[in-house]
């Protein structure tokens, strides 16, 4: 058992190699763990779930349009037997909601639910319990009852819900280990109220048994949305049933919930790509170690061709090298978790996760101890367990073939590396690209507040002096606000220009069908964001609350999936008024408007219809203020919202920050490129440094003797230089092509994308060659300054 004691002994008589193997596979298995751990946190969204693959949200698809949404039980020939059935919740979502304590107003997620939803979905309860069949119950999480309570017991405490009813806390939710699709900070029971503001989302586990398929078949039957006024709404919609599991990946039925800061979902075209960045990561590092570990190997061929002749089992060998290798891989993985442990702050930010230690931390370790040093080993133990004796015994390290295998395995590196700074570049230059393009329509100088606090149950508006109380709150907000000296404009709604919206099928006068974005706005929102009118004009409506006269306008892009060329006989219907009455009469488009983009830029133009009346109500404020009046105009705000509700709290955000957090993925993705192509870069000039170490230095008699012979500085640079300024050109004119590719297929579906020029190519090629170059100029220099006497004496 002295191979452990062995390897040690050689790994430190070796310490220049050992250090550089060990430094350039700890920087790879610390990039590689980060990005692992971020990558397996998003494919265990909502594991806390009893069983996210057999626990069903509902998607209702209408007209087009596909939402979260219940089941329906109507008792036709095709409903769902609630025997079917073994647990269902439904949940409201209340993004924008509040509750007082103390005198003052918390903003809160509020989440309304019944106990069956923790059936479904299991928290911790960390004080009280979790039950929810008492009205005024009520439930916090363990973050905003310490954000509300501080270190207080919040067990009893009472909050003053919207609708003025007071609701008893009793109990306390800790977070989930895994990240989970739906955040809230407050959780209600259903009872407290019949009549909420949003629809219920209903989830569904099935009995044993029972055929999903099935179930679905029964969800395709379309059904009536108002069954008992057919003759005058044929709209029809199916259902059907969507694992939890997959919830998170379905962009679009998430958006169309639009609570965003409730119910998140993810991009799986981030995860391929943080997942290629992680392969190419640890291929570079691995590659990077076996080619330092076979110097290892040359050094002691002889000791090896040796050890053969009189009797070295295969076996023996391969436990030699796999120790080695699992010593320094043991080493290199301290060190990685070492490095994780400095920058997880920075990298948390980054990723806009927590990275908690979790059981998967100790399976990756793991598997990184097992299988690492075997694989590193494989190829080591292949080429010298096939050589003969009389082979390893000469000095092979010179030999043509071994240099050469060593130049393939640093050529393999460097066109990973160039891969990885050329996608860093182009990723850099795409976000730059998206950030300063105009998105066709204002952003500068404009605020969007939620200036309205009224309560998300119904119940509390039924009276006549109740509904007159909050008509007279908010028209003294509108009164305030076009009032005010520093405010050009504002324009409320319940969205804001960045806000999803719904979906609707219109038909033109030919019959053919287009579906179009659509939007209910006044006047006011083409004069706030300055979205300039192209044909037509803006309807002038006098201040007259009774006049609910509509205007259809367009922007060009609708224009052109409607068929038309301008407003000369532009004339649409919806579809399902189509499918109602023949005689249904079609109306006129009076205004088109410029396109913008309402989103991601790469998402393109979306086709919108706007029906515009002459005033839009809404609690979100879209306000033009003056430039430099930023400060005055928030002060104004608070001191509003302290006169009409008793709380100078209010939630807001500048439009210009809203628009650059639609590309928050691509800062991060591109700021992930920057930091692992360096590390890239790192571990290649490492492996490189390793390499040229040996390389040089076996050459020092060639130098000494070109020296005595009268070769200069510039031949003896020129001759050193040659052969590592080969294998950059290899590797770059291989990456090219390969790095072109993969911008071309990523990028293909983009509308807006910078362009691919080779002055991308150029830097980083530049910047490679002159790191790589810099790396080698201290060994070359020293080696070409040599005295050909001394070596002459050593050699």
């Amino acid at each position: 058992m002295k191979t452990p004691k062995y390897a040690w002994r050689f790994l430190i008589r070796s310490k220049s190699y050992t250090v550089i193997n060990l430094l350039g596979l700890a920087f790879s298995l610390a990039c590689c763990i980060m990005l692992m751990r971020y990558i397996h946190r998003e494919l265990t969204v909502d594991t806390h779930c009893i069983d996210r693959e057999h626990v069903y949200g509902v998607a209702r698809e209408m007209e087009g349009d596909r939402h979260l949404g219940y089941i329906s039980h109507a008792k036709d020939s095709i409903y769902i037997d609630k025997r079917y059935i073994d647990k269902q919740t439904s949940i409201i979502l209340l993004e924008k909601d509040y509750v007082v304590y103390d005198h003052n107003r918390y903003s809160a997620r509020v989440l309304v639910a019944d106990s069956c939803f923790f059936q479904l979905f299991p928290y911790q309860v960390v004080q009280g319990s979790s039950s929810l069949n008492a009205p005024e119950s009520a439930l916090l999480t363990e973050s905003y009852a310490q954000k509300l309570f501080g270190k207080e017991n919040p067990i009893g405490k009472v909050l003053r819900y919207t609708n003025g009813k007071d609701v008893t806390i009793s109990g306390v939710l800790a977070a989930p280990h895994n990240k989970t699709s739906l955040q809230f900070d407050v959780v209600l029971s259903s009872f407290l109220t019949q009549r909420w503001e949003r629809l219920p989302i209903e989830f569904v586990k099935f009995m044993p048994g029972v055929n999903i398929d099935l179930m679905n078949k029964i969800g395709s039957h379309p059904r009536w949305v108002n069954p008992h006024y057919k003759e005058y709404d044929n709209r029809q919609y199916t259902f059907s049933f969507i694992p939890v599991g997959g919830i998170y990946w379905n962009n679009v039925i998430v958006e169309s919930a639009e609570c965003p800061t409730m119910l998140s979902s993810g991009n799986s075209s981030h995860i391929y790509i943080l997942s290629g960045v992680c392969a190419l990561l640890l291929l570079v590092g691995i590659i990077n170690f076996v080619n330092i570990y076979l110097i290892f190997m040359m050094m002691r061929s002889k000791e090896y061709g040796i050890k053969k002749v009189f009797g070295l089992s295969r076996g023996t060998l391969f436990l030699q090298i796999w120790t080695e290798n699992f010593l320094i891989a043991c080493l290199a993985l301290l060190i990685a978790w070492f490095i994780i442990e400095i920058i997880s702050m920075p990298i948390a930010r980054l990723l806009n996760a927590p990275f908690p230690y979790t059981s998967f931390d100790v399976w990756l370790s793991l598997t990184i101890i097992m299988a690492l040093p075997l694989l590193t080993s494989l190829y080591p133990f292949i080429k010298y367990s096939c050589t003969p004796p009389t082979v390893s015994i000469r000095n092979i390290s010179t030999s043509f073939r071994s240099v050469r295998i060593r130049m393939i395995f640093l050529s393999v590196q460097y066109i990973l590396t160039f891969l990885l700074i050329t996608l860093s570049l182009y990723f850099n230059k795409q976000l730059s690209v998206l950030l300063h393009t105009n998105p066709g329509f204002r952003t500068e100088n404009i605020l969007i507040a939620k200036l309205i606090y009224e309560s998300s149950d119904m119940n509390t508006y039924r009276s006549p002096d109740a509904r007159e109380a909050q008509r007279k709150r908010k028209q003294e907000i509108g009164n305030a606000l076009s009032q005010c000296p520093f405010i050009e404009c504002w324009y409320s709604n319940y969205e804001n220009i960045l806000s999803p919206t719904f979906n609707v099928t219109y038909q033109n006068s030919k019959g053919e069908k287009a579906t179009l974005k659509h939007e209910y706005v006044s006047p006011d929102f083409f004069k706030l964001y300055g979205i300039k009118v192209v044909e037509g004009e803006m309807p002038e409506y006098k201040d007259n609350e009774d006049d609910r006269r509509k205007t259809i306008a367009v922007n060009r892009s609708a224009l052109k999936a409607l068929h038309y060329d301008n407003l000369d006989g532009a004339m649409i219907i919806e579809d399902y008024k189509e499918r109602n009455s023949t005689d249904a009469t079609m109306i006129p488009i009076s205004t088109i408007v410029e396109d913008y983009y309402n989103g991601h830029l790469c998402s393109g133009i979306q086709p919108t219809i706007f029906e515009i009346y002459p005033i839009q109500s809404g609690d979100l404020f879209q306000i033009s203020y003056t430039p430099g009046r930023l400060s005055d105009l928030l002060k104004f705000l608070r001191d509003l919202e302290y006169r009409i509700y008793g709380s100078e709290t209010f939630e807001y955000s500048l439009l210009e920050n809203d628009v650059k957090a639609i590309y928050q993925k691509d800062k991060q993705v591109a700021t992930i490129y920057i930091i692992f192509s360096g590390t890239a870069i790192a571990i290649s000039c490492l492996g490189l440094f390793g390499i040229s170490l040996f390389d040089i230095r076996q050459r020092y008699r060639e130098i000494g003797i070109r020296k005595i012979n009268g070769a200069q500085l510039n031949n003896l640079y020129s001759l050193l230089f040659r052969k590592y300024m080969v294998v950059l050109g290899i590797a770059f004119l291989l990456a090219t092509p390969l790095a072109y590719y993969t911008i071309n297929e990523y990028t293909r579906d983009f509308a807006v994308k910078a362009p691919l020029s080779i002055g991308i190519f150029a830097i980083g090629l530049t910047v490679v060659t002159f790191i790589s170059m810099s790396t080698l100029f201290w060994q070359i220099r020293k080696a070409a300054n040599i005295n050909p006497a001394s070596i002459m004496k050593n050699e």
